[in-house]
């Protein structure tokens, strides 16, 4: 349900007037602000909760992705260092003068 929003649009462009702005500009701008006013997208107070709670949703969902990249990455990196040690202390088994054949 949309709240009706007034205002008195007379004394928007008077106080813009007062301030410096050309009439012509400050009856341009109050008429935007009452259209606005008028026919605009209003954002309840539930709507932004509900909207936060999306985001807060979202960003716990992104944390644990995070998480789980975070361990999958420890134990890649963990197997790799592995193998690169398997094949350091087999190429130097064969080198000349390691005591093996």
């Amino acid at each position: 349900m949309r709240a009706m929003t007034t205002f008195d649009t007379l004394t928007i462009a008077r106080t813009l007037t007062e301030a410096g702005i050309e009439r012509a500009q400050a009856n341009a701008i109050t008429d935007a602000v009452r259209q606005a006013a008028e026919y605009g997208e209003h954002v309840t107070p539930e709507m932004l909760r509900a909207e936060i709670a999306n985001v807060n949703t979202e960003i716990a969902t992104v944390r644990q992705e995070i998480a789980q990249m975070g361990t999958s990455l420890s134990w890649r990196f963990t197997m790799a260092l592995i193998a690169q040690t398997a094949i350091i202390l087999g190429v130097l088994r064969l080198l000349p003068g390691s005591g093996t054949p």
